[in-house]
């Protein structure tokens, strides 16, 4: 998926709020439509376009009547930055799917989860789950809140190296190429993808 393509189904109310609910947990398309006050038929065109854009995935539930129930939920986690600024445009999109490669921290907390559902004790293996969630959830805020702080950096760098080229007799034109040029002129306008 590209960023222009998120962003163009975040675009719309609807698409929004569907991504809101099966975040919060998977949902049938009655559901969604009860919850939405949208109707199926539009909804369903809604979730088709979101399942192809690999946003959402389906899961199908057997009911002993008619036809398989489908579950939507949230395909892989989807992070996308914009950059607006006098000087550049930009779009970064960042997935990261179930089946990436894991680093050292999270092997450890792969270990521990393996070890924690052999636990026989439904109430000793509960326990342990949640230690090992809150774990995550403060590792994930340490990596996150990092990640701004040297993305902040990287802003400030870029401010200070657009000041200073500033002070060079240039034209509009030739600062961009210099800033380009020594590494400080942000994401060059372009749309990346990792």
């Amino acid at each position: 998926m590209r960023a222009d393509e998120l962003l163009d189904i975040l675009g719309n109310r609807t698409r929004r709020e569907i991504i809101k609910l099966v975040s919060e947990e998977p949902k049938c398309l009655s559901e969604l439509s009860k919850e939405t006050g949208v109707e199926k038929m539009a909804l369903a065109r809604h979730l088709d376009s979101m399942t192809r854009a690999n946003i959402l995935t389906v899961e199908e539930e057997k009911i002993k009547r008619g036809r398989p129930r489908k579950y939507y939920e949230i395909a892989e986690h989807i992070q996308l930055k914009v950059d607006i600024s006098p000087e550049e445009f930009s779009m970064k999109l960042r997935t990261r799917s179930q089946g990436e490669r894991e680093d050292r921290a999270s092997n450890v907390h792969t270990l521990r989860l393996e070890s924690a559902k052999s636990i026989s004790d439904p109430l000793q293996r509960l326990a342990a789950l949640s230690k090992i969630a809150e774990d995550v959830k403060k590792e994930i805020m340490y990596y996150e809140d990092a990640l701004q702080k040297a993305e902040d950096v990287l802003d400030e760098v870029r401010r200070a190296g657009r000041e200073a080229v500033e002070e060079l007799n240039l034209n509009k034109s030739e600062r961009r190429s210099l800033l380009k040029v020594i590494g400080l002129g942000g994401k060059f306008n372009n749309i990346s993808e990792t």
